[in-house]
């Protein structure tokens, strides 16, 4: 039987299990064939309860997104004070995507169904963490004494950022198109990223 969060301890824990949920069936099946009863399914939460925490199924991912951003952003700000060359600070940006690979589906694929779906008030929230990724990785870009200029290199990265997932993980079907007119990358995401990282630092 469900009972509701008595304290914030309780009510971040089942927020929590909420999330873990919607994360492990977001990486196997696409937002539209998710349904709250899966979520509840994988956690001790109904449905019905599944709303005191989150309106949609799109505020959920929303909140996944920003959880994955602050994870990154912490990683990413881990890097500033090391003593790295810049091979090391491509291959650890890489990881550190690669482990947060959440965040380049949710760019590619459901962003804007995300963001047409909440608040102002939850978009800033998300913005103001994104705003943090790129103090971060402007940081890490004037350690590569790069001759480019900061602010393009970054806006190249997050809009190349849209498209790593969709690239690196083709639906089946595009992988049949892909090999039967030989256009077939063949490289792992975590590759992907660390080469377009090289040609924007170079």
């Amino acid at each position: 039987m469900y009972l509701r969060a008595r304290t914030k301890e309780q009510f971040d824990e089942r927020r929590k299990e909420i999330l873990d949920a919607m994360d492990s069936l977001y990486l196997k099946k696409e937002l539209n064939s998710i349904y709250l009863k899966d979520i509840s399914g994988m956690t001790h939460i109904t449905r019905t309860a599944i709303y005191f925490y989150y309106k949609s199924k799109e505020e959920i991912l929303l909140d996944s997104l920003y959880n994955h951003f602050i994870e990154l952003d912490g990683g990413l700000e881990s890097l500033v004070d090391k003593n790295l060359n810049k091979d090391e600070i491509i291959e650890s940006i890489a990881k550190l995507l690669e482990q947060n690979i959440i965040i380049l589906k949710i760019m590619s694929c459901n962003l804007e169904d995300i963001e047409r779906s909440t608040t102002l008030e939850n978009l800033i929230v998300l913005k103001t963490e994104l705003k943090r990724f790129q103090t971060s990785f402007k940081k890490l870009i004037k350690k590569c004494n790069c001759h480019s200029d900061e602010n393009i290199i970054t806006a190249s990265f997050i809009t190349m950022m849209y498209g790593y997932y969709p690239i690196a993980n083709p639906i089946d079907v595009q992988k049949e198109a892909m090999k039967q007119t030989g256009t077939i990358i063949g490289l792992s995401l975590k590759e992907i990223i660390t080469e377009s990282l090289k040609l924007l630092l170079k």
